[in-house]
C-alpha cells in the first residue's frame, strides 16, 4: 500500500510543470506544484564546514541550530514545521506548512538565512552542541566523520561538520556576523513544493547581493583524496562499527545515475525502505551471503556526492567474531560489481531504485530538500521523472564500467571503531580491491 500511494505521488509530481527564475540579487528560486494542502519551502546556502577553517570549524553547525531555534516558533505558529541540515557545502532550512501559509513562512526562513542569530540563541547552540559530542564514534554516522577525514587527510572537506570540542568552545556570535557577511551567505538556492515562485520569491529578493564573486568551495578546500585508515579499538563494545569507500565521480559527471544504482545491486536497503530486505531471501548477493556467514547486523551501502567529488562505500556492523568474514564478503561483492552483475540483479536493482525515489518524492519537504541540493550541486533542478528514465537506461555495461574506474585496484579509506582484533589491516583490505578470480 506504501509503494502503491508513493508511485501515485511520484507520477502527480513527475507531471507538474518546474518553474525556475533567478533574482536580480542572483538568489535561484525554483517552484512545482504539488496535490494536497501542504507546501514546503528550502533554502540551501552555500555555506557548510568546506569554507571554514580549523579555528572556525562548526560554524555553520552553530549558526544553523541557533536559526532553527529563533525561527521554529514563528513557523510553528502556522501550524507548520522547520528542519535544517549541515554538510561540508551547504546550509539548508526546511520548512512545511499548509499552502495558504507559504508566503509568510517564505519571508521567515529569508529572515533566518540573512540575520545573524542572537548571542543568546547562538551561546544556547554552542553549550548544547559541546554537551552532545563525543571523542569516541557511538554511531554509524558519526563514523561517517572519522571516514571523511582519512578520505580527505589534512583538508577542510575532511573536517567535522560539527567541529571539534577545541574549536566550537570558541566560536562566539561575533564570528557568526563575520561568516554571515561572507558572498557564501549570500550565494543561496529556494526550492518551493506546492507553491509557485511569484508568491515566495519576494522576501528572498530583499536579500542583499554578494559584495564579490563567490570564490567556489572546490577551490577554497581542494578534495585531494587520500588512501588511509583510522581503528579505534574499543574491546568493551558489543559490534564493531566499519565505513570504508573509494573515490567516485560528482553528480555531474557521466557515471553518476550507474553511482546511484550501484547502492542497490551491493545490498538491500533497510527495511523500512522495501519488502524485500529479508536478508536470507535478498534480491543483493552480499546481503544474503552475510547473513548466511552470521556476520550481518548492518550493511547500508552509500553515495554520497559533493560539488567535485563523492564517496561511495560500504557501512558495516557486525560481531567482533565475524569481522574478517564480514570484509571478505563485502570486498569481493564491491569487486564483483566490475565483472560478474547479472541482467536478473539488474532489474531488480532499478525496481528498488523507483521504490526508493517513489518514496522519497511522497512528501512535499522531501522533494523540496532534493530540489534544493539539486540547484546546489549541479544547477538545476533533476525531476523525478528524469530520474526514473536515466537508471532505465542503464544496461550492465554502464554498471561493470563505473564499478571498474572508481573500485578496481584503486585506493580506500576506511574508518572503525570497537573489538577489531579481526579487522585485516590496509594493505589486505587495498589488494582485495583487484580480484583475480575474475
Amino acid at each position: 500500500m506504501l509503494l502503491r500511494r508513493a508511485t501515485r505521488a511520484l507520477s502527480l509530481a513527475a507531471g507538474e510543470t518546474l518553474e525556475s527564475l533567478t533574482l536580480d540579487n542572483g538568489v535561484t528560486v525554483a517552484s512545482q506544484n504539488f496535490g494536497g494542502g501542504v507546501a514546503a519551502l528550502s533554502v540551501s546556502v552555500a555555506a557548510g564546514s568546506r569554507i571554514e577553517t580549523e579555528t572556525t570549524n562548526g560554524l555553520c553547525a552553530l549558526i544553523s541550530k541557533a536559526a532553527v531555534a529563533e525561527a521554529s516558533p514563528s513557523i510553528a505558529a502556522l501550524g507548520g514545521t522547520l528542519t535544517s541540515a549541515v554538510t561540508r557545502e551547504t546550509t539548508s532550512y526546511t520548512a512545511t506548512v499548509l499552502k495558504e501559509h507559504a508566503p509568510a513562512a517564505a519571508a521567515i526562513l529569508a529572515e533566518a538565512v540573512s540575520t545573524a542569530p542572537s548571542a543568546a540563541a547562538f551561546a544556547a547552540a554552542r553549550d548544547d552542541t559541546l554537551a552532545t559530542m563525543s571523542p569516541v564514534p557511538m554511531s554509524s554516522a558519526a563514523l561517517m566523520e572519522d571516514l571523511h577525514a582519512c578520505a580527505f587527510l589534512e583538508t577542510q572537506m575532511g573536517a567535522p561538520v560539527l567541529g571539534t570540542t577545541a574549536s566550537v568552545s570558541a566560536l562566539s556570535e561575533t564570528d557568526a556576523v563575520a561568516v554571515m557577511a561572507s558572498p557564501a551567505y549570500s550565494t543561496m538556492w529556494v526550492a518551493a513544493v506546492g507553491a509557485p515562485a511569484s508568491e515566495v520569491s519576494a522576501p528572498f529578493a530583499g536579500i542583499a547581493a554578494p559584495t564579490s564573486d563567490l570564490v567556489p568551495a572546490s577551490q577554497v578546500s581542494p578534495a585531494v583524496f587520500t588512501g588511509s585508515d583510522i581503528k579505534m579499538q574499543y574491546d568493551s563494545h558489543d559490534l564493531a562499527r566499519i565505513c570504508f569507500a573509494y573515490e567516485f565521480p560528482a553528480l555531474k559527471s557521466t557515471h553518476a545515475t550507474a553511482a546511484k544504482l550501484l547502492s542497490f545491486i551491493l545490498a538491500a536497503p533497510p527495511q523500512d525502505a522495501t519488502s524485500l530486505y529479508e536478508p536470507f531471501n535478498s534480491h543483493c548477493k552480499l546481503t544474503r551471503e552475510l547473513a548466511e556467514q552470521d556476520a550481518l547486523v548492518a550493511c547500508e551501502p552509500f553515495y554520497i556526492p559533493y560539488s567535485d567529488t563523492a564517496l561511495f562505500g560500504l557501512s558495516l556492523v557486525t560481531k567482533d567474531v565475524r569481522i574478517e568474514d564480514c570484509m571478505w564478503y563485502s570486498c569481493n561483492n564491491l569487486v564483483r560489481l566490475c565483472f560478474d552483475v547479472s541482467q536478473s540483479e539488474l532489474d531488480r536493482a532499478k525496481l528498488a531504485f523507483k521504490a526508493a525515489i517513489a518514496k522519497t518524492y511522497a512528501s512535499p519537504g522531501n522533494v523540496a530538500a532534493a530540489y534544493a541540493s539539486d540547484l546546489a550541486l549541479i544547477g538545476r533542478v533533476v525531476p523525478p521523472s528524469e530520474l526514473v528514465a536515466r537508471v532505465s537506461d542503464l544496461d550492465l555495461k554502464d554498471i561493470k564500467d563505473t564499478a571498474y574506474n572508481f573500485i578496481h585496484d584503486n585506493d580506500h579509506a576506511l574508518a572503525a571503531v570497537g573489538p577489531l582484533h579481526e579487522l585485516p589491516d590496509y594493505n589486505w583490505v587495498r589488494t582485495a580491491s583487484y580480484n583475480y578470480h575474475y
